[in-house]
């Protein structure tokens, strides 16, 4: 494949796993972001044996990839809210029981 051609792969995984976190399917963010790692080590190695980088698309990935970091950490945050509504409140401290002479708790 072509440099062009791999930096589109890129593109096109991350704009996968853009959708993947809009539809929160965590299977879909795990293929998407292997489909996108693999993609970035081929264009690596295709950019290292001397094929010109493909600017444009390199900054239109650079700029999704931004996007698809800001939106995962707001719907971690989002989730950790969540959580946190569903937290029981703290339990006050009880006065502790005691085993009298009489063999009964007192």
């Amino acid at each position: 494949m072509s440099a062009d051609q791999l930096a589109q792969a890129v593109v096109d995984a991350i704009t996968a796993e853009l959708a993947a976190l809009a539809a929160e399917d965590a299977d879909a963010i795990t293929r998407a972001t292997a489909e996108k790692t693999a993609a970035l080590a081929a264009l690596q190695a295709e950019v290292a044996s001397g094929a010109r980088p493909p600017r444009a698309l390199l900054e239109q990935a650079r700029d999704l990839n931004a996007e698809a970091m800001l939106r995962s950490r707001a719907k971690l945050l989002s989730v950790e809210k969540r959580l946190a509504a569903l937290r029981p409140p703290p339990v006050p401290p009880r006065e502790a029981l005691v085993y009298g002479r009489d063999g009964r708790w007192a």
